[in-house]
């Protein structure tokens, strides 16, 4: 029985992934949000549009073209050593950030700020995109600027976990968690391809939504849970829980994607001062 299982997982995951309900809940997964708000971000040649807005005034990677070769190189073993050739193959870069100390007097004006030798203390942020079938995962990686990564792993190792790209239908994870107690007279607010390392694979992130507990106007403190489901067996390997602040009385609730939003209109800001500044 366990075989026939295992084919059928595998025969789901090679020809796609069905419709279920909640189907429309699949998000961009990953890490892909900015390290520090001190950084500049610098355009690649591969431009995938995985952010809900478009990276606040990005500059041309020319600029530090020696620096980006050196830490491309860097990623990319980091990369194939730990996931593989194949699995890095899959990959497309995104955009590289450099991000500096608050106090470090960086200036996007100034051309000084582009030789990074400047600066004594910088690091690299280098943002990646995986796609599997049609679900979107995307991860960045940072490094300090002798070429150390020291960002923690956001991807399996692949000596340990040869099949860690053969992903299950989520509709599997998602009928997993609504069958647990703890999903009981609650709903999905968004499903994700997510990380864990303690079983070293990629997981589906379920996450239930916050519900206002007042239909007065004010500030509440709304939990929900965090599901983990393993994309290779199925198997719930975790339940985390997370805080969200929440106003009531159809003000909404302040989840991931409000807080998407309201990181966008920050950057649209900044942008608008940078822009008065260089008139």
């Amino acid at each position: 029985m366990k075989r026939h299982f295992i084919i059928l997982l595998t025969l789901v995951s090679y020809y796609g992934y069905s419709q279920c309900e909640d189907s429309d809940k699949l998000d961009l997964g990953g890490t892909y949000l900015s390290r520090t708000e001190n950084y500049i971000p610098f355009e690649m040649k591969y431009k995938d549009s995985i952010y809900l807005e478009d990276i606040s005034y990005p500059q041309d990677i020319k600029k530090i073209e020696k620096y980006y070769n050196f830490i491309y190189e860097k990623s990319k073993a980091y990369i194939e050593s730990r996931g593989g050739k194949d699995f890095f193959k899959n990959l497309k870069i995104d955009h590289l950030e450099v991000n500096f100390d608050k106090n470090s007097g960086y200036d996007y004006a100034k051309e000084s700020t582009y030789e990074l030798s400047n600066f004594e203390y910088y690091s690299y942020w280098i943002l990646y995109t995986y796609t599997n079938v049609n679900v979107k995962y995307a991860f960045g990686l940072e490094f300090d600027k002798n070429g150390k990564m020291i960002s923690e792993n956001k991807f399996p190792d692949y000596s340990k976990n040869k099949d860690f790209e053969n992903l299950t239908d989520y509709c599997l994870a998602l009928n997993l968690v609504k069958k647990d107690k703890r999903f009981k007279h609650k709903k999905v607010d968004y499903i994700e391809l997510a990380y864990l390392d303690a079983p070293n694979s990629f997981c589906w992130l379920i996450e239930d939504k916050a519900e206002p507990n007042s239909e007065f106007e004010k500030w509440e403190e709304r939990k929900t849970n965090l599901y983990f489901v393993n994309s290779n067996n199925n198997k719930l390997e975790a339940i985390k829980e997370e805080k969200h602040v929440s106003i009531s009385c159809g003000y909404g609730i302040l989840t991931k994607k409000k807080e998407r939003q309201l990181q966008k209109e920050e950057r649209k800001r900044k942008k608008s001062e940078r822009k008065e500044a260089e008139k």
